[in-house]
Parts: structure tokens; sequence; C-alpha cells
């Protein structure tokens, strides 16, 4: 058992010298790859540091000039607001005093036509109606003098369709 022993003890030192080159292999490689991260990592901060710097100047400059923006932007929304509920009066006043003029124009033009109706009925009652009684008047004054001369000017034609309308 002895033997087994031995040979269990120089398999587990064997075992134990193999872990501890792997392990040494591994310290190697992480201690190379830390070497190449560092430089890369050197290397990325000399590259950026320089845009940061100008990048955070940036910020800081146009921080003052965004305010800014921010300030008048709302200033210009204020006043946009204002004048348009101001542009919203004005034309619903302009609207209400259109309609009123609308209403008082109607109401002139109808009075304009009922006069000039009632002037064109008065002026036919006053002048045509005594123009046909003038006109009636001469006509039976010709046809009396036509008559006392001797000369009728009334066609038989006409004397005729006079005498029809007679006939009952």
């Amino acid at each position: 058992m002895q033997t087994w022993e031995a040979i269990f003890v120089v398999v587990a030192c064997v075992a134990i010298v193999l872990q501890a080159l792997v392990l040494v292999a591994i310290y190697a490689q992480m201690k190379a790859l830390s070497a190449v991260l560092m430089r890369v990592a050197n290397d990325l901060d000399a590259r950026l540091s320089p845009l940061l710097g100008r990048l955070d100047r940036l910020v800081e400059e146009s921080h003052g000039q965004m305010s800014e923006i921010v300030r008048d932007t709302a200033e210009i929304m204020r006043m946009v607001k204002s004048n348009g509920q101001r542009f919203d009066r004005v034309l619903e006043e302009a609207a209400d005093r259109l309609r009123l003029q609308v209403i008082q124009v109607d109401r002139l033009l109808t009075g304009a036509l009922e006069t000039i109706e009632d002037t064109g009925a008065e002026l036919k009652r006053s002048l045509v109606e005594p123009m046909r009684t003038a006109t009636a008047l001469v006509k039976g004054v010709r046809a009396g003098v036509e008559f006392f001369r001797g000369r009728s000017r009334v066609p038989q034609r006409r004397r005729d369709a006079q005498d029809e309308g007679l006939f009952i």
C-alpha cells in the first residue's frame, strides 16, 4: 500500500507543479495583457483628453447662449400668445362692427327702396293719370271737332268693334 501511497504522492506533486506552472503562465499573460491595456488606455487618454477639454469649454461657452436662446424663445412664445389673443379680440370686434354696419345698410337700402316704390307710385298717380285724362280729353275734343266738321276719322271697322263691346 505504500507503493500506492508513493504513486499518489508523486502524482499529487506533479499535479501541484503543473498547476503552479499554469498559474505562472497565467500570471505572465495577465501581466503582458495589463501592460498592453495600460498602453492602450494611455494612448486613448492622450487622444481623448484634448477632445474632452474642448468639449467641456464648448459646453461652458454655449451654456450662456443656450440659456439666452431658451429665454428668448419663451419671450417670443409669450408675445405670440398675447398678440394672438389681441388679434382674436380685434377680429371679433371688427366682425361685430361689420355685422352692425350690414344691418344698418340693409335697413337704409330697404327704406330707400320703399321710398322709391312710393315715389314711383305717387309719380304714376300724379303724372300718368292726369296725362291719360288729358289725352282722353284731347281725343274727345278732336272727335267732337271732327264730328262738327263732318269728317269722322273713326273707321267703320273700329266703330263695329266698339259696338260689339256694347252688345250683350
